[in-house]
């Protein structure tokens, strides 16, 4: 059940990341995609393995489930927010509103995984989880600027 639901999340995600338009260029998608990939993995792999505060799942269906999410999901919703902040041509608090959108889609994706027991925190807190997004999508949004500059020929 739970790898069902969270595969119709995720092919709902790549949809609605196939239909927006894109201004990035198929390198900076890629590179995004490994750079917002490493984040997320080296971050989840701290928190779950080394410090203990979250406890992955052993069974498989609900291991699959977990990584269609950090390896799909997650990193194709972090690019879509670096491309809407840096990108678009809305106004910045319409900017902000999308990428605070997102990152509401993504407490709630990490809720999802809390009530199906695929994680299991000590004490899951949805405050922490909104700024951990947050974090998230601010630092891809400067990787994905500094990278855009980069082929500009800026530093």
């Amino acid at each position: 059940m739970s790898l069902a639901l969270l595969a119709m999340v995720t092919w709902l995600v790549m949809i609605v990341f196939a239909n927006i338009p894109k201004r990035f260029t198929l390198t900076e998608i890629i590179f995004l995609y490994f750079v917002s990939s490493i984040m997320t993995v080296t971050v989840f792999t701290l928190f779950d393995e080394n410090f203990q505060w979250v406890t992955a799942t052993r069974n498989v269906e609900k291991s699959l489930a977990l990584d269609i999410c950090r390896f799909v999901e997650i990193p194709l919703l972090l690019i879509m927010s670096s491309e809407v902040l840096i990108n678009s041509s809305l106004r910045v608090g319409w900017r902000w509103t999308i990428a605070a959108t997102i990152c509401l889609f993504l407490t709630v994706n990490d809720w999802i995984l809390v009530q199906f027991g695929i994680l299991e925190y000590r004490q899951w807190n949805y405050v922490f989880a909104f700024l951990d997004y947050g974090m998230f999508i601010v630092l891809m949004a400067w990787t994905a600027r500094w990278f855009v500059r980069l082929d500009k020929g800026g530093s």
